[in-house]
């Protein structure tokens, strides 16, 4: 099945906007934007998208892992996290979740491609 929905999760409008517009050059459908971890639980109750991209800080009780924790005890979705934090404890608690990858803001159309490319193909 190729992957197409993505969902974005991301509290800054501006990057989501950015992000919404590259996946759609690139031939991906942006299924829907989320702000908080609330807005996004409550898309995830009637979507279903193919990919997750999200950032680990977002708006409101939960951060992007403590999201992504909750969701993957329902379904290990694949999500990318694009964060700016280089904090070790973080890239461990991506590493450790399954299904998950990450990449470093900002972000580059080439590298977000390459990573599209790999969750597709289910080479994460």
């Amino acid at each position: 099945m190729a992957m197409k929905k993505i969902l974005i999760i991301e509290d800054e409008t501006i990057i989501s906007f950015s992000y919404r517009l590259q996946l759609e050059r690139m031939g991906f459908e942006v299924i829907g934007t989320a702000r908080s971890s609330e807005e996004a639980e409550a898309m995830l109750a009637t979507e279903h998208p193919d990919l997750i991209i999200m950032d680990i800080y977002l708006k409101g009780p939960k951060t992007g892992l403590e999201l992504a924790q909750e969701i993957h005890k329902k379904e290990a979705m694949p999500i990318l996290f694009l964060t700016a934090s280089t904090k070790p404890e973080i890239v461990q608690a991506i590493r450790e979740l399954p299904n998950c990858h990450y990449l470093s803001k900002p972000i580059n159309s080439d590298s977000l491609d390459d990573v599209l490319r790999r969750f597709a193909h289910g080479d994460q």
